[in-house]
């Protein structure tokens, strides 16, 4: 039988000593999420509580579920949001990982620092994401199925409903006769899970009535298995270097399982996505354990794993640079975004010799290096190749064309707050600030 103490004292467990900030919970109106919302509004935890509703604007009656579902944590006097999202039916993951995606998408704007996102998760789905995980080849991850509690952004991600079946959830419902919304589209069998849901679970539990049980077993063992996983990375990890940048000869004294381990142990703590198998083993084969030439990597959606200079770097991959045309930059120090994991830029003036404040006036340009390009930096002899003098820095082979140049006239004036032009320094000059700057060498 459902009980809400369990769920309370779940989530003081899982609290621990660092009692959350804010409750978001993801609301869809149905009885899943409904029963969470309640009985969390029922509990007072003494934490506030925020309904999250994503319209996918994908059924006839989105809107409708929406004004529903506002209407609802209105009567329970719960605070509502709500976010109109347009799915990418064409991103190569199918529908159903689409809108996770853009729902996840959704979320990340409110999760702040000790915020917690509340997902109904349950038994049932517990089962469900066993069967496909294993359907998809998964290893000791995807046998773990559902965690109860994992890091999102700089908040956490819980699911208070996991040891609670469809039924159960059922039963309070109805005990506290609560509404809500049916999705036609649940009985849609052309998405996996549906089907899954529909027609093939329902025959494994005539056959076998306690399969849920069963399998939610083989979850709980497959989580401590990885937990011990866990631990043997952690170990390795304190041998080998730090979470994103290994020593190449001292990774490479661990076996290969143990290896690729730890490549997943840290691209899990670093929120990246995880390679298949096979990309796993080009990895620790051709680009670890071989005599390759350094500057070579192996990537996939959103990842890197750059080898250079006898270092192993994970890096999240950001292809897209914003574009700067028609924007300037002028000595007021007003910052400029210059997009996802990039920072923010400025220019102010100094007393030390920088960029001729008349001339930064007048408004630079913002660009990126195309190649070619030559000027001479301050206290340089000679006129330098650009692409030589990162180089000699030791700037990062997938940094050196995301460095912010700012130009005058089609002149190269300063690159990054690396170099400045000494055609165009001066005393009492300006000075590029660069806020929250990525790493961009190994000095």
């Amino acid at each position: 039988m459902f009980q809400k103490d369990l769920i309370k004292d779940l989530l003081l467990k899982a609290a621990s000593n660092n009692k959350p900030k804010n409750y978001f919970v993801a609301f869809s109106g149905g009885m899943d999420s409904t029963v969470l919302l309640h009985s969390l509004v029922e509990l007072d935890l003494g934490v506030p509580i925020t309904a999250i509703h994503v319209n996918h604007q994908n059924n006839k009656f989105s809107d409708e579920w929406e004004k529903y579902c506002s209407n609802y944590a209105a009567r329970i006097d719960v605070p509502f949001v709500s976010h109109r999202v347009d799915i990418d039916m064409h991103s190569g993951s199918g529908i159903e990982a689409a809108m996770r995606n853009s729902r996840y998408e959704a979320f990340s704007n409110h999760i702040n620092k000790n915020d917690w996102l509340l997902t109904a998760h349950h038994k049932n789905d517990q089962v469900e994401t066993l069967f496909l995980n294993l359907f998809r080849g998964s290893g000791i991850d995807g046998l773990s199925g559902i965690s109860v509690k994992r890091k999102f952004l700089s908040g956490a991600l819980v699911r208070p409903l996991l040891d609670f079946s469809k039924n159960e959830l059922r039963k309070y419902a109805l005990l506290n006769k609560l509404t809500w919304i049916e999705d036609s589209s649940n009985k849609d069998n052309s998405m996996d899970r549906n089907y899954l849901r529909n027609d093939i679970i329902p025959q494994l539990e005539k056959r076998w009535p306690s399969i849920n049980k069963r399998l939610t077993k083989v979850t709980k063992l497959a989580g401590e298995a990885k937990a011990r996983s866990e631990d043997l990375a952690k170990i390795d990890l304190k041998s080998v270097g730090n979470i994103d940048c290994y020593n190449l000869l001292a990774f490479k004294e661990l076996t290969d399982n143990r290896q690729r381990n730890l490549l997943r142990y840290s691209l899990a703590h670093l929120n990246l996505p995880q390679p298949s198998y096979r990309q796993l083993f080009e990895i620790t084969k051709n680009l670890v354990n071989k005599n390759n030439k350094s500057n070579t990597f192996v990537s996939w959606s959103g990842v890197c794993i750059y080898r250079y200079n006898c270092n192993l770097y994970l890096i999240t991959q950001n292809d897209k640079i914003t574009n700067m045309e028609d924007i300037k930059i002028f000595p007021n120090n007003k910052m400029i975004n210059l997009g996802s994991g990039m920072g923010a830029i400025s220019l102010a003036q100094s007393e030390a010799k920088g960029i001729d404040l008349e001339l930064a006036k007048k408004g630079l340009d913002i660009t990126f290096r195309k190649g070619g390009e030559s000027f001479k930096p301050l206290g340089s002899i000679h006129t330098r190749r650009l692409k030589k003098l990162l180089q000699e820095k030791k700037v990062f082979p997938w940094m050196r064309d995301k460095i912010p140049l700012l130009m005058y006239e089609n002149e190269l004036v300063s690159v990054g707050n690396l170099w400045v032009a000494e055609k165009f320094s001066n005393y009492n000059g300006c000075i590029l600030n660069w806020y929250d700057r990525p790493k961009v060498n190994e000095r």
